[in-house]
């Protein structure tokens, strides 16, 4: 009896033991570290931007060729002091592998200004010398850039990133020009009349200028984030392939024939610039300001299109500076 009470007590003592050893003791859940940029930046964003600047265009046509008693330059036309109001569309969209595109298309209007056109007998004699003044007609302009982002300083508030880029912009620019102011000239106003007198009154259309680039931009973008909201940002782009299509409408020259009756083409160079200041106001939305210098310039040659003329073009030259001010909203579609 003793012997069996004893088998009795091991047996329950046995599956007492196997019963504890079934109990086990789960882990407390803990957060998992993602791995190093896990968490991407806002992919798209979208804007509406505001650029106030002043342009200029300036060329010389060189008709001594054709007839030797001219000058070279035989003509100088100087647009100047052409003020732009625009508004524009800004974007820009980056995927995983931090591959981007950006661009922006925007337009507005032209406001004043003068032209100034000059014109040479041989040995650079000026027989005429005109003003006449600017009215605004528009700006239309574009731009899409493709590139890759490559980040030079990573740290918890601040950081730097290099963004090399190719892309292609357009940029056009219509104005008319009214009436004819004779300044002095070198023959004593034999040509246009005494200096200061009105040889056509302001109220009366004379030419309208349309200057059009088509360019291929080559350049980087530089983003350097100061602290947790604040960014500066520029945009760098040599553009060494610009192609010129001008047209001039002379309404007053009945012997140039029906307008436009002077084209001019050529293919240059130039260079854009842009810097900015942005500060972001939300995790989604920012403002920002900045500055943006654009210029080209060609030769090439004007057609008399109605005469079955070619003449040389020389130094056509664009360039249009001015400030800008923007609102832009980011978010991520993954």
């Amino acid at each position: 009896m003793l012997r069996g009470l004893c088998l009795v007590l091991l047996a329950t003592a046995c599956i007492a033991g196997g019963a504890h050893a079934q109990v086990y003791e789960v882990p407390r859940p803990y957060a998992i570290p993602l791995p190093p940029g896990a968490n991407a930046p806002p992919q798209w964003e979208l804007g509406l931007r505001y650029w106030w600047s002043e342009g200029s265009t300036r060329f010389d046509i060189n008709s001594s060729k054709k007839a030797p008693l001219l000058g070279n330059p035989t003509s100088t036309l100087t647009y100047d002091g052409i003020n732009a109001n625009a508004l524009e569309f800004v974007w820009s969209a980056r995927n995983e592998t931090r591959t981007f595109a950006k661009g922006f298309v925007g337009g507005g209007w032209l406001d004043g200004g003068s032209l100034d056109d000059e014109d040479f007998f041989v040995g650079q004699i000026k027989f005429s010398d005109t003003f006449s003044r600017l009215d605004g007609d528009d700006l239309i302009y574009g731009t899409i850039d493709v590139g890759q982002d490559f980040t030079l300083v990573e740290r918890a508030r601040a950081n730097l990133v290099v963004s090399p880029f190719v892309g292609i912009n357009y940029w056009e620019e219509t104005v008319d020009g009214y009436g004819a102011r004779c300044n002095p000239d070198d023959v004593g106003g034999a040509f246009c009349g005494p200096a200061g007198s009105i040889a056509v009154p302001f109220s009366t259309r004379v030419i309208t200028n349309e200057a059009s680039w088509a360019s291929i931009r080559l350049g980087a973008e530089i983003k350097a984030k100061l602290w947790n909201r604040l960014t500066l940002r520029g945009d760098l782009a040599i553009v060494p392939g610009a192609y010129l299509w001008n047209e001039d409408s002379h309404y007053l020259r009945t012997d140039l024939g029906r307008v436009p009756n002077i084209e001019d083409h050529g293919t240059g160079w130039g260079y854009q610039l842009e810097g900015e200041v942005r500060l972001d106001v939300t995790d989604c939305w920012a403002l920002g300001a900045g500055v943006r210098y654009w210029y080209a310039e060609t030769n090439g040659k004007s057609d008399f299109v109605n005469l079955g003329v070619t003449t040389k073009l020389q130094d056509f030259e664009s360039e249009r500076f001015g400030v800008f001010g923007n609102a832009t909203y980011r978010f991520s579609t993954f």
